[in-house]
């Protein structure tokens, strides 16, 4: 692919060298110090062998998911303490994986984060390494400069590809759980393989009844161990709650695909309304304050998160009291999650919400929602929202964009990693450790 970058042969030739060096020398170099490009590889090379080998759809390599999942969780747990050389690797690796897998679209979306962070440091006129500049740059603006050339754009796979027999390997998931970090970790594969299967649809349909058996699953096995283990243990009973609300957002999301097709969520009323419920008697617990007087408190430590719930809520759910009360949680959570905060969450959610209820107020008797695509962030404080009305399953017009004004605070979120991501996946980053957020935006809320 590098020799297309260019048509002259000497630059040819410096650009096969510079892939070389590249891929033999850096990455490998990078993987012996860092576990994220270590296990970005081992996916990377795992899905090449897979596909060479058995001729297999890659949704059925179990090695590689594993590894890519490891790789994602070890990025977020790192952030702000990552050199932007490892970061533009990642970048790069990501992207190869979602193009092995037919994800073209997504593995762009991870170059042009690359391109953004590239952007950033060269306005700030921050020095970078050889390394960076001579070889990982020309790489991924080679991508995207060809990207036409290339069709790295989302395609449909024709119905003679693929046949309803087609079956997926999941992780076998246990007949009970042993605690809650076991329940934990299953659970982060299940949501992982749900969102994996949005954002892939059409293409990977016929991996759906694989992912909604794991779900449910996935509910037995908790179930048996609410039976064997939680006894009357109150700490238990608080954090299984929180697990029950990231399940119930996966139900949630595949509600929105084959058969039941509601993108709109339209008939989830009930579903949303027992999800805040459930996070709400999680929040009363305070263990959002991560105070260090009772971090024996936490039973999970490490976890899909408190802001993607909320967030899920304020800017899905159709009902207006259940978004506008997620919303206020999300704004008292202040927290510090991965690649963004709740105070980021909360201005980006907020702002949906305002777009959603002036545009059907303008339209009675048509109901139109907002379909969130990315946020680019700016220098000075503000952020600039991508978005699509979407009216039943088509969408309503072109792309359209929206400053957004209110405050948050970019200082305590990791800027290397663009949010365009995270907004895609309903805020969801893999398990993250979240940490206290020193927010001056707004003041605290005093009181009960």
């Amino acid at each position: 692919m590098m020799d297309s970058f260019v048509d002259d042969k000497a630059e040819v030739c410096y650009s096969n060298t510079q892939a070389w060096t590249f891929w033999n020398r850096l990455v490998v170099q990078a993987s012996e110090t860092n576990s994220s490009i270590r296990h970005s590889l081992a996916a990377l090379s795992s899905l090449h062998e897979w596909l060479e080998f058995t001729k297999r759809t890659p949704w059925q390599n179990y090695s590689f998911t594993l590894h890519y999942t490891k790789a994602i969780t070890d990025i977020n747990q790192s952030h702000g303490k990552l050199p932007l050389e490892i970061i533009l690797i990642a970048c790069v690796l990501f992207a190869h994986c979602d193009f092995l897998m037919g994800a073209s679209a997504a593995g762009l979306t991870h170059l042009k984060s690359g391109h953004r962070i590239i952007s950033e440091s060269r306005k700030k006129q921050l020095q970078v390494s050889p390394e960076v500049s001579q070889l990982i740059v020309p790489i991924i603006e080679g991508f995207i400069a060809k990207s036409a050339n290339y069709r790295l754009t989302e395609t449909t796979i024709p119905k003679g590809e693929t046949t309803e027999s087609t079956t997926y390997s999941l992780p076998e998931m246990p007949k009970v759980f042993r605690d809650l970090h076991q329940a934990n970790k299953y659970l982060q594969q299940a949501l992982y393989w749900v969102l994996l299967l949005e954002l892939g649809q059409p293409n990977h349909s016929t991996m759906a009844p694989g992912v909604r058996k794991y779900v449910a699953d996935w509910a037995t096995a908790f179930g048996q161990w609410k039976v064997v283990y939680e006894l009357d243990d109150n700490l238990l009973k608080d954090w299984q709650l929180l697990l029950l609300a990231h399940h119930r957002m996966a139900l949630l999301i595949l509600k929105t695909l084959p058969p039941e097709n509601d993108k709109g969520y339209s008939r989830a009323a009930a579903d949303f309304r027992i999800m805040f419920a459930q996070l709400r008697t999680f929040l009363r617990g305070e263990y959002t304050k991560l105070d260090p007087k009772h971090s024996g408190d936490l039973v999970l430590k490490v976890h899909l998160g408190f802001i993607a719930p909320l967030f899920f809520i304020a800017t899905e759910c159709r009902v207006r009291g259940l978004r506008l009360n997620a919303l206020e949680a999300l704004k008292d959570l202040r927290i510090v999650e991965g690649h963004w905060n709740s105070c980021v969450a909360y201005a980006i959610a907020a702002t949906a919400v305002e777009i959603d209820e002036k545009v059907n107020a303008t339209n009675p008797g048509k109901t139109i929602r907002i379909k969130l695509d990315s946020v680019d962030r700016w220098k000075d404080g503000t952020m600039t929202l991508k978005y699509y009305k979407v009216f039943g399953h088509l969408l309503a017009g072109d792309a359209e964009f929206k400053t957004i004004t209110e405050p948050a605070c970019h200082h305590e979120v990791n800027m290397q990693w663009p949010a365009v991501r995270v907004v895609q996946l309903h805020g969801f980053q893999a398990s993250v450790k979240p940490r206290k957020l020193h927010c001056s935006c707004r003041p605290a809320k005093t009181g009960k």
